[in-house]
């Protein structure tokens, strides 16, 4: 239980929202803009009937021209099990169970000069006697022409903006699929493969539906073992990037079965990823036993298991046993056409008779 305390002090709010956005795909502006520099999230905790204050920094990248901006509470949802968001970006969208509209303060437009920044107040009011639970939305920020509409520039993005208001909450997750997951050349989808042919398995997938009020980030182990049982590898962390699962989300979590630190260099800023190495797997049968957990701080822990069976049968393994059985076969005809012959020269000696002179 120790072991577990840990791990699941490691998935606390702050933990979870951070690493919401390296698993989806929702950039920060000044990741993806020329224009607009802003803080990609904000994660908070607050009891009922208590109100934090904060501070948004805009900057504007631009060295010659001021950039006007519109900001708009906006609510997302997911697109997939990948973890891509769905923006709610339409004037009429309905508001959705786990909004943060109704909480949340902040300006809605404001004026950056050229090559500064301005920073602008945010509160979030929790009512009294609001019930325990996790809630987000994201804000919008767009740029403004002239006249005060909206216009197709770089400067926009959003910020993601996630609140836990501590309590008894409703934790459930279920496990949908498990086993070896092949992605696809675009790196964005896949496909859970029961028979490898191309390339041997990297990766081992599992898929969580989550059921409760609360966003989850499992945490655990899996075993991968051969056809003849020996364990080939141990993977420590089913969730490496700490994926996260939004609220009836059925939520694809991947791990490599070997894991290789990479060094990046973006922007001039070093940093590191981990990706999944070659494997070189053995032709056979593997069955990967899984074993994780999940539970906000305060809550009880929570754990799933699966186990599932997958082959790797490269094509040119499946040649070479085509060509041995082709090769078995065509001896075991050879004997047997030799052994009829040899029966039938037999037969025809033992019914020889000799004819009297």
């Amino acid at each position: 239980m120790k072991y577990f305390s840990v791990l699941l002090k490691r998935t606390s709010l702050v933990v979870v929202a951070a690493a919401v956005l390296a698993t989806m795909t929702v950039q920060p502006a000044s990741a993806a803009s020329a224009g607009l520099s802003i803080t990609p999230r904000k994660n908070y905790t607050i009891e009922p009937g208590k109100e934090i204050k904060d501070k948004l920094t805009i900057g504007n990248l631009n060295p010659t021209e001021d950039l006007k901006l519109s900001l708009r509470i906006i609510d997302f949802s997911f697109m997939d099990e990948s973890g891509s968001p769905r923006l709610m970006i339409g004037q009429n969208m309905s508001q959705t169970t786990w909004s943060l509209k109704p909480f949340m303060n902040l300006p809605t437009q404001v004026d950056v000069p050229a090559g500064s920044s301005k920073t602008v107040d945010i509160s979030v009011k929790i009512p009294q006697g609001q019930g325990a639970g996790s809630y987000y939305s994201a804000i919008q920020y767009s740029s403004l022409g002239d006249d005060g509409g909206n216009v197709n520039l770089n400067a926009s993005g959003v910020s993601l903006v996630f609140v836990s208001v501590p309590g008894t909450v409703n934790e459930k997750m279920t496990l949908q699929k498990i086993g070896n997951w092949q992605r696809d050349e675009g790196g964005t989808g896949g496909k859970y493969l029961k028979i490898a042919t191309e390339k041997s398995p990297s990766i081992i997938g599992f898929t969580l539906k989550n059921e409760g009020n609360v966003f989850e980030a499992p945490v655990g182990s899996a075993t991968l073992k051969d056809t003849f049982g020996n364990v080939v590898t141990t993977i420590s962390e089913v969730n490496p990037n700490t994926s996260l699962a939004l609220l009836g989300q059925s939520r694809r979590f991947e791990a490599c079965i070997k894991p290789i630190e990479r060094a990046l260099d973006k922007d001039g800023e070093a940093s590191k990823a981990v990706s999944c190495d070659k494997t070189n797997l053995k032709p056979g049968r593997y069955t990967v036993d899984l074993t994780a957990y999940y539970g906000q701080n305060g809550n009880s822990t929570h754990e799933v298991n699966g186990v599932a069976t997958f082959w790797y049968l490269p094509l040119w393994f499946i040649i070479a046993v085509v060509a041995v059985v082709l090769l078995i076969a065509f001896v075991i005809w050879r004997i047997v056409r030799k052994l009829r012959s040899a029966t039938g020269k037999g037969k025809q000696v033992s019914g020889f008779k000799f004819k009297r002179r």
